[in-house]
């Protein structure tokens, strides 16, 4: 097609040409076409070579120059601002991630010129501002490379620039995903509200979370960070995961380290029935849109309930152990249940009876430990079951020819579908211990049997410990030992206020962090606080490099631990952070 355009090749009824063709024959047209076609197989064969254009670019793009350049002063008000990049950029990922502070009273016009972007405020420059332009960490280039950090300039239109610096870290959000942003409230301006107010400040972390927001004035400031799941770079209350900052800071003129932000979901918003059924006469199956704890004993008119149980791997699903339902019957229920962050539902629904008899046998969901596990002397050994079950005695549960002993201790149903033993002695340390049980003790409240083998195999390798001390505190610290390899496995105590020694007993051997926070509750739980009205989130306590706990061995922590809202220090020392 590049190459000519053949005109009048198609022909009328009975093989005529049509009217209105040019002078090329249809015996002509067919040779054109044939001579075209040879032609485009000889170029494709001849083109037997790797695609131009070399290797994919990897290579992150950079800001190469500004204008007007970092720390310039007396910038012209009707100055344009321009921003040279190293490559050819994403230009709509560009323009959604600078950020001008002051945040002007009308969105500024944006031009390209090749790799350059110019800024052009509508309403000009404010007389004796100094402005921070950020372009962040999420502006590509055109092979889609982000940059690896945000870059963040100044200048001032008046004489003096400002030097107050905020540094900061944002931590990592389990399942998170979508773009993080960083908000600065200049608290002299007005209110600070994110799902309201628009921040004086606005920059990206990089890759590693770190973020920070230069040439700030006089004053004080309350930083927020958040993961923006919707993508509106807006926070959303109860869809995106927010940091409330350890405290408010006034940086003047020197730079401050803000203590580490987590992000955390405030859900508001009490957890919703999705589906009720009877699968069978003895059973109501209710499932919730997330994970809930049933606050009270159900009540069911009409019906006896039972036992009430819950699926260990998805605790959103609810079982309810009733007597005999009549076929076709309808049973009011009523049930409270609360989610993982305090919401209560009380929830009023009716289900129909079912008259089909339970023939199905029940499962093992969850055994602890799994296989292969370490575990502790004292540690007790625990199964939950699909279904509840019949508190059965479990004498003469073990089976001695399969198992490397027969231990002796007592079981215990801890709820309708989990059932523990306790060991009287120490499991053997250093040892793999192997034990089966028998499925036929352990039926379901109907009378199914279990069908799958009961087994366990773990080792028991021997504890250890770490100590340490901390800097005094004003309230109660909590210290935390985290297991590098199993975000379940984590230890921890409490140091008493104006204490400065602690001790982490009974740790499994592995690699762990050891940090912690500051419980100005004292309830024992880390407080996220709250955006609006405003409190702050508890502080953590510094993390060590990373510390091996050996089998009966002691580990002393040499670093002191302390608690961290924020500290000022050094351009230097910010540079050589790790």
């Amino acid at each position: 097609e590049g190459m000519m355009k053949i005109r009048g090749q198609g022909s009328g009824v009975g093989g005529q040409e049509n009217p209105g063709t040019t002078g090329i024959s249809k015996k002509s047209g067919n040779g054109w076409c044939a001579a075209l076609v040879a032609l485009v197989l000889f170029l494709g064969c001849a083109r037997q070579m790797p695609p131009p254009g070399g290797p994919i670019d990897r290579t992150p793009p950079v800001v190469v120059s500004t204008e007007p350049a970092d720390a310039a002063t007396d910038v012209p008000l009707d100055r344009r601002i321009r921003i040279e990049f190293s490559k050819g950029m994403d230009r709509r990922s560009v323009e959604r991630a600078v950020f001008i502070s002051p945040q002007p009273a009308r969105a500024p016009q944006m031009r390209w010129d090749g790799k350059t972007l110019e800024i052009r405020p509508v309403d000009g420059l404010l007389f004796d501002r100094t402005y921070a332009i950020s372009v962040g960490q999420a502006s590509a280039d055109e092979w889609g490379n982000r940059m690896a950090a945000s870059y963040t300039f100044g200048f001032a239109t008046g004489p003096m620039l400002n030097r107050g610096e905020i540094a900061g870290r944002v931590l990592p959000v389990e399942n998170g995903a979508g773009q993080v942003f960083v908000w600065a409230y200049d608290l002299q301006a007005g209110s600070a509200d994110p799902a309201r107010d628009q921040p004086a400040y606005t920059t990206q972390p990089d890759a590693a979370g770190h973020f920070v927001f230069a040439r700030l004035g006089p004053g004080a400031y309350r930083i927020f960070a958040f993961v923006d799941h919707t993508g509106d770079q807006t926070y959303t209350p109860g869809r995106d995961a927010l940091a409330a900052p350890p405290a408010d800071i006034s940086p003047g003129e020197g730079h401050i380290r803000l203590g580490d932000l987590k992000p955390v979901v405030r859900d508001t918003l009490p957890p919703t029935l999705m589906d009720i059924r009877t699968p069978d006469r003895r059973h109501v199956l209710m499932r919730f849109d997330e994970p809930v704890r049933v606050f009270d004993q159900p009540r069911i008119e009409g019906l006896e309930v039972l036992s009430v149980y819950q699926d260990a791997t998805d605790s959103s699903r609810v079982g309810i152990l009733t007597s005999a339902q009549t076929s076709g019957a309808r049973y009011a229920i009523h049930v409270e249940v609360t989610d993982r962050y305090g919401n209560r539902a009380v929830i009023r629904e009716t289900a129909r009876g079912d008259a089909t008899e339970d023939r199905r046998a029940p499962e093992v969901l969850a055994i602890w430990p799994e296989r292969e596990a370490k575990i502790l002397e004292t540690a007790a050994l625990e199964l939950v079951f699909s279904d509840a079950m019949q508190p059965h005695s479990m004498e003469n549960f073990w089976i001695a020819s399969d198992s490397t002993f027969v231990p002796e201790g007592a079981f215990a149903w801890t709820a309708a579908n989990r059932l523990v033993f306790v060991p009287d002695a120490p499991w053997p340390m250093g040892q793999t211990i192997r034990l089966q049980g028998q499925s036929a003790h352990l039926q379901d409240a109907t009378g199914n049997a279990l069908i799958e083998t009961v087994e366990f195999e773990f080792e028991v390798p021997g504890a250890g410990r770490v100590t340490g001390t901390t800097a005094p505190a004003p309230a109660w610290m909590v210290v935390q030992a985290q297991a590098m390899n199993d975000r379940r496995l984590r230890y921890e105590t409490r140091v008493a206020p104006g204490d400065s020694t602690f001790v982490l007993e009974d740790l499994l051997p592995g690699l762990y962090r050891v940090g912690g926070f500051l419980d100005r509750s004292g309830d024992g739980a880390w407080s996220p606080g709250s955006p609006a009205p405003f409190a702050p989130a508890d502080p953590f306590v510094t993390k060590t490099d990373t510390v091996e706990v050996r089998a009966r061995w002691e580990t002393v922590l040499e670093k002191r631990l302390e608690v961290l809202t924020h500290w000022h220090h050094t351009v230097a020392e910010e540079a050589g952070e790790p």
